[in-house]
């Protein structure tokens, strides 16, 4: 075990920003930028019994944050886990992964979020590349239960020594974490200087390959975010914000838990999203700022118990994650009288760009809004060449919130450039105000609900399917949904297709998560290719857009 965890150190834990990077960011006096449990240490201080997180019947203020904290560090502490570690968490949206988050921190320890969403197959191989020596699950949720999906991967994996259980009972083997945060003596979060530039978290997306990409971040870029964040969009001590997608994201632990410490803000959780249940927590915890994905502001909008009196305290709805209907923007502040704006960035280097309350209608409905505090981009061509104010290109990014690198070093070659900025993927224009209005993407992944699922991560497990020669997986437009997942198929034997609900057992047994499962299936006697023999997806999109199924 000693030899993994040192491998695993020389992959991840020590890798720390570029000193180049380093440099130029203190000059800027944007780095370093202190880790989760100094920003509660110094919260506690200054604003102790301030109320601070919601969730359920649950109330904590900051000092009753930081007790339970501080008794999860220790007993953390107690099975071993110090600096270097890494503990990976797969939590809805509770109290506990933000208390994973500050404890990990304080014990110099590597946190692995990984969205609830996932099963065996995503879940075993984040395991895997982290190395991972405990894992934190909760009982059943929405009817799947994560003990049983814990103890399959755990008989896989070597390294995994603990499997702690949230909010359940803990089979033979296992422990509940409920027991060893109440159990644990009474600690005080530790003062002990840690690096600010090395790893602290691994954040994992879909992007455009087969398998999950594990995002390096660091304190300092996590702290800058959060920085960046409150300043573009103006959080101030006394707002309440509603968390309404995966704390798991890293806009939820960036957004959610490191924010409100800089800022002294509340925030209210909701583990499982529902229309009714958001608008009674707005009236209830009179919330002021309620962003999310499209999907989720548009069921808020059509929510039957929407009345425009159950959300007056609101200030501010921003969205993003997915492309955002202009008439989105019109229709929330026209019906709700809260600021709404688009705001763009990806796990990779968050919040990038965002527009503020201040911004003319006009720039809140067609633009990303400007970036955001020390934020530096360049519109580039296909030969990497810089572009004019009002050309579209590839946006490539560069800030103080920007990652460190990938878990996997060898995707960093396409992913970055030689100077080190990142190659969004996607394509925009700037404007000559400074607005970035997002145009495309040159990616080929589908966005579901805000989530970014890759399209060949897809093809890969349809090809398993003995009964499928050829497969294409698309994203086609859903007013729900944003995307919808569309297979387009070509058949080993005349008649042979399978069924779309065969297709969805197929992928089930394969440990797929339900988001990757085509809802939509097309049977074609050919793919459409190019002269390399390169599927044109373009012309898919086009035709299955057009003719529903």
């Amino acid at each position: 075990m000693v030899a993994n965890r040192e491998a695993m150190s020389k992959r991840a834990i020590d890798r720390r920003a570029p000193q180049a990077r380093i440099r130029e960011h203190e000059s800027r006096g944007e780095w370093p930028v202190p880790g989760a449990a100094a920003l509660l240490r110094e919260r506690v201080r200054r604003t102790p019994n301030r109320s601070f997180l919601v969730d359920g019947d649950r109330r904590l203020s900051f000092a009753d944050f930081a007790a339970r904290a501080g008794r999860l560090a220790a007993g953390l502490g107690m099975l071993g886990i110090g600096e270097g570690d890494v503990v990976a968490w797969q939590l809805p949206s509770w109290l506990e992964g933000a208390l994973l988050t500050v404890a990990l921190d304080a014990l110099g320890a590597v946190a692995v979020p990984i969205l609830s969403i996932y099963r065996e197959a995503e879940v075993e191989f984040v395991l895997r590349q982290t190395r991972a020596r405990a894992l934190v699950v909760p009982g059943s949720f929405r009817g799947f239960d994560h003990r049983d999906l814990a103890a399959s991967v755990r008989s896989r994996t070597g390294d995994l020594e603990h499997v702690l259980v949230a909010r359940a009972d803990a089979p033979q083997g296992m422990r509940s974490l409920d027991d060893l945060i109440t159990q644990s003596p009474a600690k005080e979060l530790g003062d002990e200087a840690r690096d600010p530039h090395a790893v602290s978290a691994v954040f994992y997306t879909s992007g455009t390959t087969a398998e999950p990409k594990g995002v390096l971040h660091t304190r300092s870029t996590l702290g800058s975010y959060a920085r960046v964040n409150a300043s573009a969009v103006g959080t101030r001590p006394q707002d309440v914000s509603l968390l309404q997608f995966p704390l798991a994201h890293i806009g939820g632990v960036g957004s959610f838990v490191i924010l409100p410490l800089l800022v002294g803000s509340a925030v209210v959780y909701l583990d499982v999203w529902e229309p009714e249940a958001a608008l009674a927590a707005i009236e209830r915890e009179r919330v002021t700022a309620a962003g999310g994905p499209p999907a989720i502001l548009q069921g808020l909008l059509d929510a039957p118990g929407f009345r425009r009196e159950r959300v007056r305290t609101l200030r501010s709805a921003a969205t993003g994650a997915a492309d955002v209907p202009p008439e989105l923007i019109r229709r929330v502040r026209a019906l709700t009288g809260a600021a709404s704006f688009r705001s763009y960035g990806m796990t990779e280097c968050p919040m990038f760009s965002s527009g503020s309350a201040a911004d003319p209608e006009e720039k809140c409905v067609g633009t990303d809004g400007r970036l955001v505090a020390g934020g530096r981009c360049r519109i580039v061509d296909g030969d990497g060449r810089e572009q004019p104010a009002g050309s579209e290109g590839e946006i490539v990014v560069f800030g103080a919130q920007m990652c460190v690198g990938y878990l996997d070093a060898e995707l960093e070659a396409e992913a970055f450039t030689a100077d080190g900025w990142f190659r969004s993927g996607d394509l925009g224009v700037i404007d000559g105000e400074g607005y970035l209005r997002v145009t495309g993407r040159k990616k080929d992944i589908i966005i579901r609900k805000g989530e970014n699922l890759s399209a060949k991560a897809i093809e890969d497990v349809l090809h398993e399917h003995p009964a499928i020669a050829e497969a294409a997986v698309i994203g086609i437009p859903d007013a729900e949904r944003g995307e919808r997942v569309c297979a387009c198929i070509v058949a080993r034997a005349p008649g042979g297709a399978p069924t779309l609900d065969a297709l969805a057992a197929f992928m089930v047994g394969r440990g797929v998560m339900r988001q990757k499962i085509p809802e939509r299936l097309e049977v074609l006697t050919a793919l459409p290719r190019n002269a390399t023999g390169k599927v044109k997806k373009h012309e898919l999109r086009e035709r299955f857009a057009r003719f529903p199924s």
